[in-house]
């Protein structure tokens, strides 16, 4: 069990949104699914972080439980006093493109969360942290994009198992090996 915080790999700065010590358990026809286990993870304002880990491994459940639209079945969400629930924004699809992003950025959001995130989509939210001090968290399998992160973390079996801050591509794919690979090799 390790605790990420953001903010340890840029200026420090307040916490947008705390995980502490979530998990999220599904019940299935076919048996439990551990999509979160005992996260700990803080995002601090102006902040950048990706997370990266091969398909089923929890990083949408994550970002849902981040925007709040998923519960956790256990440990608690924070957001500091004062902070409005309703300026979380998702990154919508990739068909609408960059022009999405002006339009939730135009909301003023404390936090943007971007799920399967190319190498554009990262380059474009990394400007947006850079330009605007918004805090992202951005789900990826693509190394390039997650090379435009303050930090990178790794899930594996909904469990946080190897991160790694200011790093390019090829450090992040051998991280993303040692810690259970794409599945697909990308």
């Amino acid at each position: 069990m390790s605790y990420v915080k953001s903010g340890e790999f840029v200026d420090r700065a307040p916490d947008v949104v705390t995980l502490d010590n979530v998990s999220k358990v599904y019940d299935s026809a076919p048996g439990t699914v551990h999509a979160l286990r005992n996260v700990y993870l803080g995002v601090t304002v102006g902040s950048f972080l990706a997370v990266m880990g091969k398909e089923k491994s929890g990083k949408t459940t994550l970002l849902k439980c981040l925007s709040g639209e998923t519960r956790p079945s256990s440990g608690s969400l924070r957001r500091p006093a004062g902070a409005q629930g309703g300026v979380t924004v998702t990154w919508p699809t990739a068909e609408e493109g960059a022009s999405s992003l002006e339009a939730a950025l135009a909301r003023r959001p404390e936090l943007l969360l971007a799920d399967d995130a190319s190498e554009e989509c990262g380059a474009a939210l990394r400007r947006a942290v850079d330009e605007r001090g918004v805090a992202v968290v951005m789900a990826t399998t693509a190394p390039a994009a997650a090379a435009q992160a303050d930090a990178v973390v790794f899930l594996d079996d909904g469990a946080v198992v190897d991160m790694i801050a200011d790093a390019g591509p090829q450090a992040i794919r051998e991280c993303l090996e040692r810690a259970g690979g794409l599945g697909a090799g990308r």
